[in-house]
């Protein structure tokens, strides 16, 4: 049997880790691709794993280094070596490499690095060359050994932050580029200010993967290894039946693998339980972890937090202030501080200007309402209504029966049983779907008369849930008119104002109706009577009306929009806008969600195409409330759209940093592993911050930009992504040329080239960038010829790909060769008139030197070069022994320097 391990995953032997690692398979095989493309010699791109406690950091990091002593080849390349979880020792830069020694040993098994690490202490007082003497103890392993180092530091935000002088934060920085043979992987709960803030050292510098909550695929996988381990047979069947409140616990859970492992595990020992029995078992099994959770803010934090925990509904901060008993801005700046670090989150209701404030994560509100809390029908309300958004109709309907089970076996349950079945009867009259609805309602009443009497005030609120026509009169209603929708498709607009007119004779209050009528007048431009069809609509809905009824609401005030657009009047656009707002959730139904995104898009394009950039980044940026990470697709693809449009008015408008902020923001929204469709999004996006950071010569960024926006694109895509990713890609590394960043205009290239092997341009740059780098290296020399000669092959007329291939070829001594090259380039048309660009004179000294004088007489006047190039053509005259005739003394000067760099040259 396989011991669980919750908070302590280091102590799992090795078989045990491996047999316990079932979910996050996807972000390991990632991991090990990006560590097998860690050139040796080049800068290591390092990793950082963000994700709230419980999320398998741990678990992930210790078997990432796992994985690579299982394969031959990383193994043999790169040593693991993994900290403690906390590294409470490291104050200064000194103590992170002398840790770093320590665990080598308990890595590798060799004290020796553990030893010289206490004689380091021993010897050496000054912090800084204990530091630098520690380094290079750690660089005499890659020496000795061959292998370079993968450091797992986890929680490396306290690691940080324990660093007492800044200065150490930067030369960890620097020592980490300057010696790629030492790469950092850290962990993280939430994304920090050393990475986050533009002026920190560390901002940008590692690659992020951000751990979310796991998907029912995962979740099965860990109840299938669960069952495995306690030996239960049985699982299959229980997993058919018991799949709803496998995903109820998932949802509950937020996917949080630890709280996935307890929760399944009472799926195990308990199947049979009831969803309130699981909820509560899993608080009280969680209380640990919600208490040091808690506790890890500062007391003034805790106390806001906790007066925030202790309410359900949203809090303003003023509230607050009351409450936790501090002065405004103080209150305010703690929520601040909640806000950022994921604990609080900011909320603003429909007609209220002023910001309110919730727990971020909605498990903490039940965790407290569960223990601190005490009983009553307010209470009980806000758990029922959190389950129900939680589980849905499908999940609560098990607990319906249980729950009238419950009060009559339990006679204390009798003071609260008006207040249960009061709560319920709501809930269970408006699940149409509920086979034992009716059943449910006749036992309850008959439980009420049996325990409290005839006279009991529930009664009457049982009836009243049971007769309520809300919900069945939209149905009824959208029948009457159920042809319009095909109708409008087919443009038979006559044929729907027809039908919806003799609709509204008989129900005047038929906001469905109203709507389709709307939408056919509209169709036929009789704008003034569509717009009073549409006022019609919200005039019978209200703000508390059912998904629905609120969705024909924000049909309606799309067909306004639409009005407004056409009779060019802006400020309606944003009128109809502003009133379908409130008619909107962020917890409502992702297909009525997408609705609703796709209405606000139109409102923020249409804006934006009529000048008024604000307000259509207003809307877009309102638009991100209603669209959640693990929404589908397709809702998802439009929140990228939206940010991708209000990028490119920000950037317009020359509000850089928002606009980078902004297309960051897609990938929140957007996976690599996403549809194609989706993954071209946000590489436009990403890829025009790329340039836009170069245009501002932030070439770090742009590096860290187009490398980013490159992740977005597979070989396997069609080349219409391919090619402008590589485009894109070549661009930037042209771009690094210019600024002569030539390391890393070798590495944007080369990517190029990997995402499409025919791009003829990223071919030349790479061949360029590595002469650059070459230093007279023959074996850099002969592929940066090999990559010339591919760019010359795909594009035997491109200048620039001829020319770089002369260049290396006079390098590497093939003058005539290089000379044949070169008057191919000097035919096309425009390179003669553009020689200087092509440093033509620069290699025509080099190949005179070397000895082709005669030639390359001949190349210049074949050329029709001898005006642009009158000092070097003299010179080379002068060189092969032939008289100069009489110059101004400019060009004679000239003429002088040139045969100089004929002799330094031939030396």
């Amino acid at each position: 049997m396989i011991r669980r391990r919750l908070y302590n995953p280091a102590q799992l032997t090795p078989d045990e880790l491996k047999a316990s690692f079932v979910a996050r398979r996807e972000t390991l095989a990632e991991m090990l691709r990006l560590l097998g493309e860690q050139a040796s010699g080049r800068p290591c791109q390092h990793i950082l794993l963000i994700g709230p406690r419980g999320m398998g950091k741990t678990t992930l990091g210790l078997r990432f280094l796992q994985a690579v002593e299982d394969v031959p080849d990383l193994a043999t390349a790169w040593q693991p070596v993994a900290f403690h979880e906390e590294s409470y020792e490291i104050g200064d830069l000194a103590d992170f490499w002398l840790a770093a020694l320590r665990h080598l040993t308990r890595a590798t098994k060799e004290p020796r690095w553990g030893d010289k690490a206490e004689d380091l202490v021993r010897d050496e007082s000054d912090t800084e060359r204990l530091a630098a003497y520690a380094l290079a103890a750690l660089l005499d392993f890659r020496q000795e050994s061959g292998k370079r180092l993968i450091l797992f530091v986890e929680n490396l935000d306290l690691v940080f932050g324990q660093l007492r002088d800044e200065r150490d934060v930067h030369a960890l920085r620097a020592s980490l580029i300057e010696h790629p043979d030492i790469l950092l992987i850290g962990s993280a709960n939430a994304v920090f200010d050393a990475i986050r803030n533009h002026s920190k050292p560390f901002y940008e510098f590692f690659r992020l993967f951000f751990l979310r909550g796991l998907g029912q695929e995962d979740c099965v996988r860990i109840l299938e290894a669960l069952a495995e381990h306690e030996g239960r047979n049985e699982f299959p069947d229980m997993l058919n039946r018991e799949r709803g409140r496998l995903e109820t616990i998932r949802r509950l859970t937020g996917g949080n693998p630890r709280l996935l492992v307890l929760g399944c595990q009472m799926l195990i020992e308990s199947p049979l339980g009831s969803a309130f029995e699981d909820l509560e078992r899993l608080i009280d099994e969680q209380t640990p972890y919600f208490k040091a959770r808690i506790e890890e803010l500062p007391v003034q934090a805790r106390k806001v937090f906790h007066c925030l925990a202790e309410r359900w509904t949203p809090m303003l901060a003023r509230e607050l202030s009351v409450a936790a008993k501090l002065s405004s801005s103080h209150a305010s700046a703690q929520l601040r501080q909640l806000v950022e670090k994921g604990y609080a989150k900011e909320v603003r209701i429909p007609k209220e200007k002023r910001v309110r404030y919730e727990v971020g994560d909605r498990f903490y509100n039940l965790y407290y309402l569960l223990r601190f809390s005490g009983t009553g029908r307010g209470r009980l309300e806000r758990l029922v209504a959190f389950l129900h958004d939680l589980f849905g109709s499908t999940g609560m309907r098990s607990m319906y029966p249980a729950t009238l089970q419950a009060l009559r076996r339990h006679p204390s349950f009798a003071g609260e049983m008006s207040d249960w079945l009061g709560v319920l009867a709501g809930y269970v009259a408006d699940d149409k779907d509920f086979a034992g609805r009716d059943d449910w309602r006749r036992q309850a009443i008959d439980l009420v008369l049996d325990k409290i009497g005839k006279n009991a005030p529930v009664l009457g609120e049982i009836e009243q849930a049971f007769t309520t026509q809300r919900s069945r009169l939209f149905r009824q209603y959208f029948i009457s008119v159920q042809q319009c929708p095909k109708l409008l498709e087919a443009g038979r607009f006559g044929e729907v104002e027809t039908m919806c007119r003799r609709t509204l004779q008989e129900t005047p209050d038929n906001s469905i109706a109203w709507m389709m009528l709307g939408h056919s007048l509209l169709e036929r431009q009789r704008y003034q009577d569509a717009q009073t069809a549409f006022d019609q609509v919200t005039e019978h809905l209200s703000y508390e009306d059912p998904p629905e009824w609120r969705g024909v609401a924000v049909s309606a005030s799309s067909g306004e929009a639409f009005i407004a657009s056409e009779l060019g009047r802006p400020e309606a656009i944003y009128a109809a806008y502003e009133r379908c707002s409130p008619y909107v959730r962020p917890d409502d139904p992702s297909t009525l969600r997408e609705f609703y995104v796709g209405f606000f898009r139109l409102v923020g394009d249409t804006l934006a195409g009529m000048g008024e950039a604000e307000k259509a980044m207003a809307v877009w940026q309102r638009l991100a409330e209603y669209v959640h990470p693990d929404d589908p697709a397709t809702l998802r693809h439009r929140a990228g759209m939206v940010l991708q449009a209000r990028g490119d008015s920000l950037s317009k408008l020359g509000r850089h940093d928002e606009a980078f902020s902004t297309w960051e923001g897609i990938t929140k929204y957007i996976y690599v592993d996403d549809p194609v469709e989706l993954r071209s999004v946000a590489f436009a996006a990403l890829g025009t911050r790329g340039f836009e950071l170069g245009k501002l010569e932030r070439l770090e960024e742009v590096v860290v930009a187009w490398r980013w926006a490159s992740e977005y694109v597979h070989s396997s895509d069609s080349i219409e992504l391919r090619n402008p990713a590589a485009w894109v890609l070549s661009g930037a590394a042209r771009l690094l040329s210019i600024f002569e960043k030539y390391a890393e205009s070798e590495f944007a290239s080369r990517k190029a080239t990997e995402i499409e092997p025919t791009h003829r341009e990223g071919w030349w740059i790479l061949a360029a960038a590595i002469l650059e780098q070459s230093q007279d290296d023959d074996t850099r020399l002969a592929e940066a010829e090999d990559c010339a000669r591919r760019a010359v092959e795909l594009g035997p007329q491109d200048a620039d790909a001829l020319h770089t291939l002369s260049e290396i070829l006079a390098r590497r001594g093939s003058g005539e060769e290089a000379l044949d090259v070169l008057e191919c380039a000097l035919r096309i048309d425009g390179a003669r008139e553009h020689g200087a660009r092509f440093g033509v004179a620069t290699l025509l000294v080099k190949l005179v030197a070397a000895g082709h004088r005669t030639r390359v007489k001949q190349l210049i006047e074949d050329a029709g070069l001898i005006q642009r190039m009158e000092p070097l053509w003299h010179a080379v005259n002068a060189d092969l022994g032939e008289e100069i005739e009489p110059l101004p003394a400019e060009i004679m000067d000239t003429v002088t320097d040139v045969k100089r760099k004929f002799v330094e040259e031939r030396h």
